[in-house]
């Protein structure tokens, strides 16, 4: 009872501060998401948002402690990604090539093949395997040197040796800090599938020497809950030199699910993985993987480009892929035309705050990490990415922004959320969820046909729970309250 007792006490106490702060407030705080905030027991110091109509000059915004700099996780994106869409244009593209020090010769290549990184976020080892297959197709049976890899398009060419990890899941997808050369993202997907009694592990891509052992057992838990015993795969050298990846922990009976981690380094990772393609293709390979940089007067073998920036960026909003928004950071920085010998990630956080100042939005306040929002030091106001999103609104690249933004209830990462409100198909919002952090930032369009920008954040350890905070204020949108707050404050 004492625990009741106390919940009870600070709920109320919750409450009655929130019925202060909405009177010092210009506008009052939405009674419907001031009792959403005092039922999961958030402190209302702790809710941040701008709320402000589209196309019209004059119209006043509702705001709470809106010009605070808090911290946005993933919806950090949405700055990125416009930076990108306005600084490098919809139709940019990056550059993947292979390349020889030699020429060929009834069909050997006696020389090295240069793998060349443009900063290409969406080369899968598919891909990779395509470039493989026109080179084989020019007739190259035999490659006799090594196989270089070419990451020089950012400086310094890896950041990610030596990191210190961001959480306690280092190989998880997310965590993949990125380079000029990303193959898949360097991750290895395990599909396991269950029955009753038996338990099936698939992984790909392929790679030249690696098996995986299958050491985990079957429990009764549900489905939902596989993720609970999960561990990390542990990787085995084997004395013939090849590698073992051990999956050990249980897994629930008449289950399916598919994971993707970073296991393997990844210079051993694309060696094994070339190695794999090409002796598919019927290929001879003597020599080994290492860093380098492409010669001069190297033979062009094959080049190819992929999606467009614009096509990219919908995944990264849609998604919410940290590791294309990262890459999309280091392409502005190592687009630059300052000339400026920094590193390329420190260029690339002058780029875009440049940009934010360019937008007529004061970048004091605002900090970029990496871009992506997997961050613990990243900052922007909800004033700051409000105004920012106004402006995208009227903005030439309007159509490819909106459209990479997740629809309320329909898709993305907002797929199962708003669902039975109106904000259901009338939302357009970028997530943010890390580990003290909720947030949700976009366009909304109320039942009056009214388009609303809106960033709305929760920074406390509740914040899992402040979720349906958000979702509550956005709802009260869609309803017509902020247009109904609107009119009040114009009588």
């Amino acid at each position: 009872m004492p625990t009741l007792v106390h919940s009870m006490m600070r709920a109320a106490g919750a409450f009655c501060v929130l019925f202060a702060l909405a009177a010092q407030a210009a506008d009052p705080v939405p009674a419907a998401v001031m009792q959403e905030l005092a039922r999961q027991e958030i402190p209302a110091g702790a809710l941040s948002y701008r709320i402000e109509p589209l196309g019209a000059a004059a119209a006043p915004a509702h705001g709470l402690d809106e010009r605070r700099s808090v911290n946005p996780a993933s919806a950090m994106k949405l700055v990125t990604t416009l930076a990108a869409l306005d600084t490098l244009g919809p139709a940019y593209r990056w550059r993947t090539a292979l390349l020889s020090d030699a020429a060929a010769a009834h069909g050997a290549l006696k020389g090295n093949l240069y793998l060349l990184g443009g900063g290409e976020p969406n080369l899968t080892w598919e891909r990779l395997g395509a470039m493989l297959r026109s080179v084989r197709d020019e007739g190259i049976v035999s490659i006799t040197g090594d196989l270089v890899l070419d990451r020089s398009l950012f400086e310094p060419s890896r950041t990610d040796i030596g990191a210190a990890p961001f959480d306690d899941t280092p190989d998880a997808w997310y965590n993949v800090i990125p380079d000029a050369l990303m193959v898949s993202d360097g991750l290895i997907s395990y599909t396991l599938s269950s029955d009753a009694s038996t338990l099936r592990v698939q992984a790909t891509p392929p790679l030249s020497g690696v098996r995986v052992l299958n050491r985990m057992t079957l429990d009764d838990r549900p489905c939902a809950d596989w993720s609970d015993t999960w561990r990390q795969p542990l990787v085995q050298a084997r004395a013939d030199n090849g590698l073992q990846i051990v999956l050990t922990g249980s897994f629930p009976r008449h289950c399916s699910k598919t994971v993707d981690l970073a296991t393997l380094e990844r210079d051993e990772y694309l060696e094994r993985l070339v190695r794999a393609l090409w002796q598919e293709m019927g290929g001879q390979w003597r020599g080994k993987v290492r860093a380098g940089r492409v010669p001069p007067g190297a033979y062009m073998l094959v080049e190819r480009r992929f999606e467009t920036l614009a096509e990219t960026v919908r995944t990264v909003n849609k998604n919410s892929d940290a590791v294309k928004a990262r890459l999309l950071l280091l392409t502005m920085g190592a687009t630059s035309s300052t000339g400026e010998a920094r590193p390329t990630l420190e260029r690339a956080r002058s780029r875009v705050l440049d940009w934010i100042a360019a937008q007529g939005v004061d970048p004091a306040g605002i900090v970029i990490e990496n871009g992506a929002g997997l961050s613990r030091h990243e900052r922007i106001s909800p004033a700051a990415l409000s105004a920012l999103l106004k402006r995208a609104a009227a903005s030439r690249w309007q159509p490819e922004f909106a459209a990479s933004l997740p629809i309320a209830a329909l898709d993305g990462t907002m797929k199962n959320r708003l669902k039975a409100t109106l904000a259901a198909g009338n939302a357009r919002l970028k997530t943010g969820t890390l580990r003290d952090v909720a947030a949700l930032a976009g366009y909304v369009r109320d039942l009056h046909g009214q388009e609303w920008a809106v960033a709305a954040f929760i920074n406390d350890p509740q914040a899992e729970k402040g979720r349906a905070v958000l979702d509550r204020l956005m709802a009260w949108v869609a309803e017509g309250g902020a247009a109904a707050q609107q009119q009040a404050h114009d009588r």
